[in-house]
């Protein structure tokens, strides 16, 4: 099952991926698509979605037991909390989770538009 979450993004990205997947709600899609349709839904919804926010989770073995990626976080950030794939704000209890998690040094620049998101798809 794959779960596609658009913000802010073109009315044409929405259509486009009703064809793939069921809009159950305005910007909430759902679907079972094979994982190279998953991955290629992904690409282009990444490269349509201007300013837009995505964000993409499947379900896959291992634990959690689902995989998450996500584009266009403005104050956000995707982290591994413990082998939990979680949605980190960048505010004001951002330095305390940095240490109480120990999370890499990486995730400590807020403002750094070279931090790359985590990708916690296993399969890659």
């Amino acid at each position: 099952m794959v779960v596609m979450i658009l913000e802010a993004v073109p009315p044409s990205l929405r259509g486009e991926l009703s064809r793939w997947l069921t809009p159950v709600c305005v910007g909430v899609y759902v679907g079972k698509v094979s994982t190279l349709v998953r991955d290629k839904l992904w690409e282009r919804a990444v490269a349509k979605a201007g300013t837009g926010r995505i964000i993409q989770a499947w379900n896959q073995s291992g634990e959690p037991g689902y995989g998450l990626r996500a584009h266009g976080l403005a104050n956000s950030t995707l982290v591994d909390l413990e082998g939990l794939p979680m949605i980190a704000v960048r505010d004001a209890a951002w330095s305390e989770a940095m240490e109480r998690f120990h999370l890499p040094k990486a995730y400590a620049k807020l403002d750094d538009e070279d931090l790359t998101p985590l990708n916690l798809d296993k399969a890659q």
